[in-house]
């Protein structure tokens, strides 16, 4: 189980209890989700739904859409979504939500196409006008940020994310809209980037943040990549709180080249790095995802050392899980019976494994 650390008090507050482990001792069993033949890889996340009385598992990888049974993992159907026409959503796709409401994409930079499960476009959302300081707006879901949808009040919550941080996004605060669907209005949830990310420009891991916004909370989470403290907004107030490895990490800024007309920009693959807030219902837990290392060992294996830092909804830190992100996919998806991560090296090209991890803690 690792180390256990106990932080007596002195007055009648139950102690707080630290723990570290691996998150391989959560594992409780395994989901095997069949492929079809035109199917390489399926997602990491999928969304559990309930229809007429059935359980099911829907997920998407661009322009495709996968219906399986629960638990059973078999393949019920796909969809193809059209690229033009009346019912096309676009030749780009950089983002999409599955809701019981339907399929959220992000078409094109330039708008919002909302679906059925049957491939027929239901409404079309431009997508907010922002300003030229803005440079190259990047609507997206890239870095671990989600798309959001209050169902009550109609509205979706999606994040601009900068491809490579630049000197002019400093002064550039309305990262993530949130989209009232009924009155076709966004109004920006406002942030800036702390000034220390001014030694990261041309970055595309370390200056990228990341956005979950929980919905009964009404609280919205920015993880920043070289930053041990997690942004909370309630709309009202802002504050840090400490999310912090136990194992020191080391920031390594990558490189931007010249060829030509063409900027290539290289992050460090060895570099530390903060990334997303995963949100795990059925314990109330929040998950920092933290790369923390990636080497290569002498007999030429390349190993990584990742970590899920848990907070609970008080934002105290309970404890760390370590895992190898090269081996365990470090995003998911929830079901009633526990939360699945994607292993990233099936045993067969017939079917995807995702394993059920359930946090029974100290």
């Amino acid at each position: 189980m690792g180390l256990i650390f106990l932080f007596s008090c002195t007055d009648s507050k139950k102690e707080a209890v630290f723990f570290t482990a691996d998150l391989a001792d959560y594992i409780v069993d395994t989901l095997y989700l069949e492929k079809d033949t035109l199917t390489r890889s399926l997602p990491q996340g999928f969304a559990f739904l309930e229809q007429n009385g059935q359980s099911f598992l829907f997920g998407v990888i661009g322009r495709r859409m996968y219906q399986y049974s629960y638990p059973s993992g078999k393949l019920e159907g796909t969809v193809d979504f059209e690229i033009e026409g009346p019912d096309g959503i676009g030749g780009f796709i950089s983002g999409s939500l599955i809701t019981e409401d339907g399929i959220f994409f992000i078409s094109d930079q330039k708008a919002i196409v909302h679906t059925d499960f049957h491939g027929k476009v239901l409404d079309r959302f431009p997508l907010p006008n922002v300003p030229e300081e803005r440079l190259a707006v990047n609507f997206s879901v890239v870095n671990g940020n989600r798309m959001h949808y209050d169902k009550e009040n109609r509205q979706l919550i999606l994040a601009d994310v900068p491809f490579v941080l630049k000197e002019p996004n400093m002064a550039y605060e309305d990262w993530v809209w949130r989209y009232d669907l009924e009155n076709r209005l966004a109004e920006p949830i406002s942030f800036s980037y702390p000034e220390i990310y001014s030694a990261y420009y041309d970055d595309p891991e370390l200056g990228l943040y990341s956005h979950i916004f929980l919905v009964m909370e009404n609280l919205h989470l920015v993880s920043f990549p070289v930053t041990d403290s997690l942004l909370v907004m309630d709309g009202k107030t802002t504050h840090w709180v400490g999310s912090k490895s136990t194992i020191p990490l080391i920031f390594q800024k990558g490189k931007a080249d010249q060829d030509g007309n063409y900027t290539i920009f290289s992050p460090s693959w060895k570099t530390s790095r903060y990334k997303w807030v995963i949100f795990e219902p059925m314990t109330k837990l929040l998950l920092r995802y933290i790369d923390i290392e990636t080497k290569v060992l002498e007999s030429g294996e390349v190993h990584n050392k990742s970590s899920f830092v848990l907070h609970n909804l008080d934002f105290e830190t309970i404890g760390e899980l370590f895992f190898d992100n090269l081996q365990i996919a470090p995003s998911g998806f929830t079901t009633p019976d526990g939360y699945y991560f994607k292993l990233l090296n099936p045993a067969s090209d017939d079917v995807e494994e995702y394993v059920r991890v359930v946090f029974e803690l100290p």
